[in-house]
């Protein structure tokens, strides 16, 4: 199951694909969806730095067989961009894990898409990418349909979902590091650089304050972590082979996902207004593969 999350364990360039891109990010977006979903069930027993800790380390261990498997080296000569983008997306990490056991799920996951729009910014900046401006005006269609399936009177502006804006600006950092690395990185080593920095930076403040946790709650949290592999494998694939204002753009797909599993874990059901917004996100994600599918050669 993990080797199939990891279609490429190379480096370097790999020729773009948008609709590939597409179908990883999506795949990501919904083994993203069921790590929150296990998280949050874990969350009566387990605080967020020992779910980051089981996350970090679970992810790590099918990583570590890949590359031996596959003889690929720990060490890189970008071991400084590795560093960062672990500290970063550990960061991140932590704020999503807080955020998933203080507010809805399906409100997380629309407050995780203004992640995407930070993106497009910093590739323009960091990667010198050049979006088009129907891709900034589909992602902000995208990010209005968010806000109704959000709906920001249901308390916007609570800890909680204060601190799942700080990751998802967080994590737009993140995602542009890893677009930076896919150039030069094999796939499991970007991801068990990530899991090992984001687990160290947990491990000293878990042993401090350590809470008992159930049989129930250990396996929870182990199936996170694998998810958590799955998910980072798959969102990095995507970003290897499309520009990262548009890989970022299909994780929009989280939104629906989220939702439905709310319904089915929590049952929380979507109103009209909230559908009304998963329409826009899906209609607008739509628009966004087909502003970017090759064009053909005119007949000569």
């Amino acid at each position: 199951m993990v080797n199939e999350a990891i279609p490429d364990a190379g480096a370097g360039a790999v020729r773009e694909n948008v609709a590939v891109a597409a179908v990883y990010m999506v795949a990501a977006s919904a083994f993203f969806t069921t790590l929150a979903a296990l998280v949050k069930l874990a969350s009566d027993e387990a605080t967020p730095l020992q779910a980051m800790l089981y996350r970090s380390v679970f992810s790590a261990l099918p990583m570590l067989v890949i590359m031996k498997r596959r003889h690929i080296p720990l060490s890189s000569r970008r071991r400084g961009l590795l560093t960062i983008r672990g500290v970063v997306g550990g960061s991140a990490l932590f704020c999503y894990l807080y955020a998933v056991a203080h507010i809805r799920l399906a409100d997380l996951s629309a407050l995780q898409q203004l992640a995407p729009i930070f993106v497009a910014f910093l590739s323009v900046v960091l990667l010198h990418e050049r979006p088009r401006p129907l891709h900034y005006a589909l992602a902000a269609l995208c990010l209005l349909g968010a806000l109704v399936v959000l709906q920001p009177t249901r308390g916007l502006a609570s800890l909680g979902a204060g601190v799942a804006l700080l990751s998802a600006v967080l994590s737009a950092g993140a995602y542009v590091s890893v677009r930076t690395l896919t150039r030069t990185e094999p796939t499991p080593r970007i991801v068990l650089w990530f899991s090992g920095v984001a687990g160290l930076m947990a491990l000293p403040l878990v042993l401090l304050n350590w809470q008992p946790l159930s049989l129930r709650a250990h396996l929870l949290l182990v199936g996170a972590g694998v998810m958590a592999a799955g998910a980072q494998s798959l969102m990095t694939a995507s970003y290897r082979r499309a520009p990262a204002h548009i890989a970022a753009s299909f994780s929009y797909a989280s939104v629906p996902l989220g939702y439905l599993a709310g319904l089915v874990f929590w049952n929380e059901r979507p109103d009209r207004l909230a559908n009304v917004g998963i329409f826009i996100i899906l209609v607008a994600g739509v628009a966004i593969v087909y502003s970017v599918r090759p064009r053909r050669a005119p007949p000569a």
